[in-house]
Order: structure tokens, then C-alpha cells, then sequence
């Protein structure tokens, strides 16, 4: 991956036992045409084979690491300790770039007064089918007040904004995270009108479902205070009926 007169960019993927889905990530990282990339994996202590795939590309991977770790947000920061580039963008394992020009069509443009890049996705539903999902247009943290609204892997953080996740989440910090990053005061975004990534949506479970309620509340009166969270509880119960019905009829 030589160096150009282009900004470094850092692309992180964090996986566990993902013997079935890091190789295509792996190989739509290195599949990208846009020169300065530093590619780091980190690895939470894999035991089925997963190893072996990331060997097998060790000569395009810049760093990886592979130990216990305390979750997914903790695997995360570890790679933004590691991180050398001015854009930092995660790409978990299981997705991937939408194809080999996505780096180069966003950091072909004059980015200089940004810090914040994003653009759409294409979900991939858990019956194959596809489906081009638009990101909100991210003002500000009002933007946002709903949820995420912006896919995390569709996202380039600049390090002068980025911030490292809360690890007591298990589910929202990406969304705490985002809320912060509207708030900061170099804070000013970028969006590009086409998809970045290919999205993988997986079923929620019945368990995690109350666990993702649950942090989505704590999240909630965490960054916009009780007096909002009344404003919106209509809403927001009215929108968790329509997931139980959607769960029932699937």
C-alpha cells in the first residue's frame, strides 16, 4: 500500500470467530484501488480458524492482533489506539465495500474543512434480498435523536473528532458515539450521495431486543435529558409495537 499525496486512511475491521464471513471483508479492503490504506484487524482471541484467514492475507494487513477482549466497543478502541491515519472508518467483519472505487471516488474530492464523511448502504436482508438504504442528512444531534439513522460502517471519522466508545454499551455506543461526535465543535459533515458498503442485517433476538430498549433509554436521558425523552416516549412505544407485530408476522 504505497503512500500518495492522499490522506492516510485507517480502515478497522474488529471480529470473533468469523471463519464464515472476515475473508470477503478482508478481500474488499484489499480490493481497493485508493493507494493509502492502513488495514488493521483486531482479534478477540478467535478459535475456529479464523486465524488462518488472516494469515493468509498477512501481507496486505498493516497490523493485527488477536486477545481476549472485553467486547466489541473495547476490540474497537483498541484500534483507534493503534490507528495512524487521518480517516478512520470500521468496517466489521461480515460487510463490505460496495466495490474497488469507493475510497477513491470520496477522497478524490477536497475533504480539508471536513471531519466527518458518510454516505447510503445496501442492506443485505437475512432473505438475500438487497435494499439501498439512504442516510439521514446529519446536521446536527437533533438528527439523530430517533437512533443511529447513519450506517457505523458507512462513516469515516476524522481523528480529530474521534473519540473512544463507551464500553459499558454492549448495543448503543456506536449511536452515543455519533450523538457526541454532532456536539463537538470542529464537528462538520460530509455526505455523499451513493452507497459506501454492503450492510448485513441479522434478526434481533427476543433478549437482546430488551437489552437494545434498554440501552436505548439509557442512552437517551444519558444525552438529551428526561424532558425530551417524555416528549418522544409516545413515539418511541409506538415504534417498539411495530417490531413485536413485524417479529410475530415474519
Amino acid at each position: 500500500m504505497k503512500t500518495t499525496k492522499y490522506p492516510l486512511v485507517t480502515i478497522i475491521t474488529v471480529v470473533y470467530n468469523g471463519i464464515d464471513f472476515l475473508e470477503d471483508t478482508i478481500k474488499s479492503v484489499i480490493a481497493q484501488k485508493y493507494e493509502n490504506i492502513e488495514y488493521i484487524i483486531i482479534d478477540g482471541g478467535s478459535t475456529d480458524g479464523t486465524l488462518d484467514i488472516i494469515k493468509k492475507y498477512e501481507e496486505h494487513i498493516s497490523l493485527w492482533i488477536s486477545e481476549p477482549d472485553k467486547g466489541i466497543y473495547d476490540a474497537m478502541n483498541k484500534g483507534i489506539r493503534l490507528a495512524n491515519g487521518e480517516w478512520i472508518n470500521f468496517l466489521n467483519a461480515g460487510d463490505s465495500y460496495v466495490n474497488a472505487d469507493v475510497l477513491s471516488k470520496i477522497f478524490s474530492s477536497n475533504l480539508d474543512k471536513y471531519t466527518l464523511i458518510y454516505g447510503d448502504i445496501i442492506a443485505i436482508k437475512e432473505n438475500g434480498k438487497l435494499l439501498n438504504i439512504k442516510a439521514v442528512d446529519l446536521k446536527n444531534d437533533c438528527s439523530i435523536i430517533d437512533g443511529m439513522k447513519v450506517c457505523h460502517q458507512a462513516i469515516f471519522y476524522n481523528r480529530a473528532i474521534l473519540d473512544n466508545y463507551d464500553e459499558k454499551l454492549k448495543l448503543k455506543a456506536e449511536w452515543k458515539h455519533l450523538i457526541k461526535i454532532t456536539r463537538h465543535e470542529k464537528f462538520l459533515p460530509k455526505r455523499f450521495d451513493f452507497p459506501f458498503v454492503y450492510y448485513t442485517v441479522g434478526g434481533v433476538g427476543a433478549q437482546q431486543l430488551k437489552l437494545n430498549q434498554k440501552e436505548f433509554r439509557q442512552v437517551f436521558l444519558d444525552m438529551y435529558g428526561l424532558k425530551k425523552y417524555l416528549k418522544y416516549y409516545p413515539k418511541f412505544i409506538f415504534r417498539n409495537i411495530k417490531r413485536i407485530i413485524k417479529g410475530i408476522l415474519r
